[in-house]
């Protein structure tokens, strides 16, 4: 009899273990196939053009032998006596300059004609006159060759900042003071054209 009953609880445990293994949570199954991931190039911002600031020497050209301003630099005088006069800090040097015809002393005395008439100018637009420094260097400091199709650019008189600088002021590679429209939005005059009647 006690042979009987092991040989049942045997049969029991085997069933047991059959019915545990059957009614077990199957293995998950394979995951389905998904379309394939399809690497993309990431989005790049078009370039942007650069902004365009047109720039303008902060200078008044003369014709050959002159010191006269002509009314299309009035614009540029108006621009740094406005900033001359909302600036007490501001102080500027009016260099004048000539061609290379004539004799040294002859073209000192007319740079410096032409930089006390932009001082001038600048005073009569309500500048202060002890915030303007005249200087000239006639035909010694020229910037450009002195031919005949390049020498009208050394007839000019150039307003130089010397402290409190305005936005939109530089100094270009040539040693020219330059301005670009935030600081004068007028026209602006192609460098050293003023009268093309000059025929030096």
């Amino acid at each position: 009899m006690l042979k009987k009953i092991v040989i049942l609880l045997s049969i029991a445990t085997t069933t047991g273990s059959l019915t545990a293994c059957c009614t077990s949570t199957p293995p998950p199954s394979k995951p389905e196939a998904s379309a394939p991931i399809v690497a993309t190039e990431p989005e790049v911002a078009a370039p942007v053009e650069p902004v365009s600031t047109p720039s303008n020497h902060n200078s008044v050209y003369f014709s050959f032998d002159k010191y006269d301003i002509k009314g299309e630099f009035h614009g540029i005088i108006k621009a740094n006596s406005d900033y001359l006069v909302s600036h007490a800090d501001a102080r500027v040097q009016v260099q004048g300059n000539t061609d290379d015809i004539g004799s040294v002393e002859y073209n000192i005395a007319l740079g410096q004609k032409r930089a006390n008439s932009v001082r001038q100018a600048l005073v009569a637009e309500g500048a202060n006159y002890n915030t303007i420094e005249t200087v000239s260097y006639g035909k010694l400091k020229a910037k450009y060759s002195n031919d005949k199709a390049s020498r009208r650019g050394n007839r000019r008189a150039d307003i130089v900042y010397k402290s409190a600088q305005p936005q939109g002021y530089s100094i270009d590679d040539n040693g020219l003071p330059m301005v670009n429209n935030t600081f004068y939005s007028g026209e602006m005059i192609p460098e050293g054209v003023v009268d093309q009647r000059d025929e030096f």
